[in-house]
């Protein structure tokens, strides 16, 4: 083997098990979409998940894992937030019911890699203002999406997706990012979904892959911890949707790895 494939053979392992850890969190959302139904268990839900995780030789990423600023390891599969709560909802013995939006953020570990995705669901018919949320939060994430390619800057993403915000007076919650993802769930540099001009000077890398997740919110965007010191919620109770996608970005824009939801869903 000449040294130059010798260089590129971990590179290619790597893309490999983070495409098949990008099917396995396809798979898991889309069971979780099928299970959101009005009287269905959070504690259940997430017993699925792992479940479906381990039977396809991965790992669950988010039990155990404890960042700096948790006082806890997380408890669970999933992350799972209702309504008013932003991210890391922890499933436990709340059970879904007709008018809840509910968000799932799964993350998995396959030998190498990492693979992360999100996806907010209505259970039955929700309100209007739930509906709107779940809608400009779709088109917020393929806004960013569009932006990408490499040689783009990382602020070109938070632009995108500020100008679905202005468009639609919706506010990107601004404590949680997306970011790089490869042996490690959560690499740097961030990918912000909102725009800073410090970004403009940080280019998307070609072969980079990176999520892009916005947390939608037709509020003020101020959020509160709870007592579990996991769950964040809106402090004015308004309703949050998010979803994420893992993208590989190329020469002339980006490859999803995740195929949960399209660019044609929700589209009003």
């Amino acid at each position: 083997m000449n040294p130059i494939s010798r260089l590129l053979q971990p590179k290619k392992a790597l893309l490999e098990d983070q495409r098949v850890a990008a099917s396995i969190v396809t798979q898991v959302l889309l069971e979780m979409r099928l299970m959101s139904i009005a009287g269905a268990p959070l504690k259940l839900l997430d017993e699925v998940a792992e479940r479906m995780i381990r039977e396809r030789g991965g790992e669950p990423y988010n039990k155990g894992y404890k960042p700096a600023w948790a006082g806890v390891p997380f408890p669970a599969t999933v992350c799972m937030s209702v309504n008013e709560e932003v991210c890391h909802g922890i499933p436990g013995n709340r059970v879904l019911e007709k008018g809840d939006l509910v968000n799932y953020d799964v993350g998995v570990r396959y030998r190498s890699g990492c693979g992360d995705a999100a996806l907010s669901v209505p259970v039955g018919v929700v309100s209007n203002r739930k509906l709107r949320t779940l809608r400009f939060a779709h088109h917020a994430l393929y806004a960013g999406i569009a932006a990408v390619k490499a040689g783009a800057p990382v602020s070109a993403i938070g632009r995108a997706i500020d100008e679905v915000c202005a468009k639609y007076n919706m506010r990107s919650v601004k404590q949680f990012t997306g970011h790089h993802i490869g042996k490690e769930m959560h690499e740097k540099p961030h990918i912000q979904p909102y725009y800073i001009p410090e970004n403009d000077t940080i280019l998307l890398k070609e072969g980079a892959i990176i999520c892009i997740e916005p947390h939608i919110t037709p509020g003020d965007g101020r959020i509160g911890l709870a007592p579990d010191q996991w769950t964040h919620f809106t402090l004015d109770n308004q309703p949050v949707a998010m979803f994420e996608h893992m993208v590989l970005v190329t020469k002339e824009g980006c490859e999803i790895l995740t195929n949960h939801i399209t660019e044609n869903d929700y589209v009003s």
